[in-house]
């Protein structure tokens, strides 16, 4: 199977260096090769012709491949203990968020996405001698036993323990290595995650991603942050660009209800603006009986005149944790609140997410969860604009709810400055939470008043409150209600009398008691 070609003397070397300096294994992850666009090429002609390569194709954003991260960490830690032993494996990965544009030569459509094939194949981009790496789960352990699997070798080292997958692992340089890699990337206590505040989507996660009081209100922020919903907007069109997308008459259906949904309802002038010229620029540029645009997308811009550079609210204290996915989270909940009061107008808005995520949001484990939790029975129903903002927030909760269980598991899959809570804390909407003691303790099962909630929700995404007459609920709600109309009757009662006594219709005469 052995392959050898002849080569300049100085190309291994160069390859070399580039690997080294360009894209080479950071100190804590050993054995991971960090690729770019400009160093693919090379890096991978510098390597032996008969060298087998995994390669991770990932987006720094997606949560499925910040939860990923660890365990390909630790799938590179083993075959860099290995060394030479054959069958010889490298791995390595590509940032498709930052390099596009290589991703789509192979035919990426989601995030985390493996291949396995020979370095000379990959550096050839030869699509049809690429192995999809499918394992039974995303763990080390699951990883190599594919890799055992499709290469018919029997790797040494330890069993996975009880509880484990069944399949050979890490050996134990190995393991040691990728826990001192895991160590030195997150190595702190605490902080729990979407469940306790912070994207995704996924729905983390949309997932889609991260909804903590840090991230939304840091330091009290009583609205949500218009520009980091503008950074969301930009980057969301400039992923939706990609060409690998841009196919077929559901993508085109779900580009036509997405464009017009930020043409009705996006709170950035701008970017409303902008959506509205892309809604009548869509037939010119993508006609309904065209498989994909006729003109590139990517000339067309959402937000023209941007000033946006960087997150603020969402900026993580971890990097590539928050950023996109909490300024997306920020974006839907937003639109929702802006919607018409009609009566089919929370219907639309789903019908627009749905699409939007189902056909353009690339982490590919968050938009499968979104759209079958969108599928649901409590989602069918959404019809007015106070069923979508509610039902939002309830899906962004499930999902913080799930991730701050998996990050009190393991503390570094998430940001430790913006804990998962649900939201909104009690700091932020006291009146949101209908007990008055232990209301706080318990996110689990939050006692929530959903009328405060629906006032807060608009007030914080929308800056739109409530009319004060809005059916109020509790007994206190309706003791003061009572109390306020005794009090209108009995001003009333003395309007009239005086009136009908300053008349003399109805003076009243002193009355003398007669004895029997």
């Amino acid at each position: 199977m052995s392959r050898v070609r002849l080569r300049a003397g100085w190309l291994p070397l160069l390859a070399a260096l580039l690997a080294a300096v360009a894209c080479g294994a950071a100190e804590d992850k050993p054995g991971l090769l960090e690729l770019t666009a400009d160093s693919f090429v090379p890096t991978l002609q510098g390597l032996d012709d008969s060298r087998w390569v995994l390669m991770e194709f990932y987006a720094h954003w997606c949560p499925a491949c910040q939860r990923f991260q660890p365990e390909y960490e630790k799938v590179a830690a083993f075959f860099a203990a290995r060394g030479e032993a054959e069958p010889v494996v490298t791995v390595a990965r590509l940032d498709c968020a930052n390099f596009g544009d290589m991703c789509a030569k192979f035919k990426v459509h989601g995030y985390p996405t493996m291949k396995l094939a020979l370095a000379a194949d990959l550096a050839a981009i030869a699509l049809d001698k690429l192995t999809a790496v499918n394992p039974a789960s995303r763990h080390a352990n699951s990883v190599i036993a594919f890799l055992e699997q499709q290469l018919d070798a029997k790797f040494s080292g330890p069993k996975a323990g009880a509880g484990g997958d069944a399949d050979s692992a890490a050996s134990g340089a190995a393991a040691d290595a990728a826990t001192a890699a895991a160590a030195a990337v997150g190595g702190r206590k605490g902080g729990a995650g979407l469940g306790k505040g912070g994207g995704a989507a996924a729905v983390d996660g949309v997932q889609l991603h991260e909804h903590p009081p840090a991230e939304l209100a840091p330091a009290g922020r009583a609205r949500a942050d218009l520009n980091d919903i503008e950074g969301a907007t930009i980057t969301s069109w400039q992923y939706m660009g990609a060409s690998m997308l841009l196919r077929g008459a559901e993508a085109r259906q779900a580009l036509k209800d997405w464009v017009e949904l930020l043409g009705d309802a996006h709170p950035v002038e701008r970017c409303q603006l902008g959506a509205q010229k892309l809604r009548a620029a869509l037939p010119d540029y993508w006609p309904d009986d065209a498989d994909e645009p006729r003109k590139p997308l990517q000339g067309l811009q959402i937000c023209p005149g941007t000033d946006f550079k960087d997150w603020s609210s969402c900026r993580g204290s971890v990097a590539d944790r928050r950023g996109y996915t909490c300024g997306l989270w920020q974006l839907l909940h937003t639109l929702a609140s802006r919607l018409p009061d009609t009566d089919n107008s929370g219907a639309v808005w789903l019908a627009a997410v749905k699409g939007f995520v189902s056909s353009y949001f690339q982490c590919t484990e968050c938009a499968k969860h979104f759209v079958r939790h969108a599928g649901g029975e409590e989602a069918v129903a959404v019809a007015h604009k106070r069923d979508a903002v509610l039902w939002m927030w309830r899906t962004h909760n499930i999902v913080n709810r799930r991730l701050a269980a998996e990050e009190d598991e393991d503390p570094t899959k998430g940001d430790p400055a913006a804990p998962h809570v649900q939201f909104p804390p009690a700091s932020l909407c006291p009146q949101c939470r209908r007990a008055e003691e232990g209301a706080a303790a318990s996110d689990e099962a939050v006692p929530w008043d959903e009328e405060a909630v629906y006032r807060f929700l608009l007030a914080y995404y929308s800056g739109e409150a409530l009319p004060d007459a809005a059916p109020a609920s509790g007994l206190r709600s309706r003791r003061s209600s009572w109390s306020d109309a005794g009090l209108l009757v009995l001003v009333v009662a003395a309007c009239v009398y005086a009136l009908l006594r300053r008349s003399g219709q109805y003076a009243l005469k002193k009355v003398h008691s007669r004895s029997l």
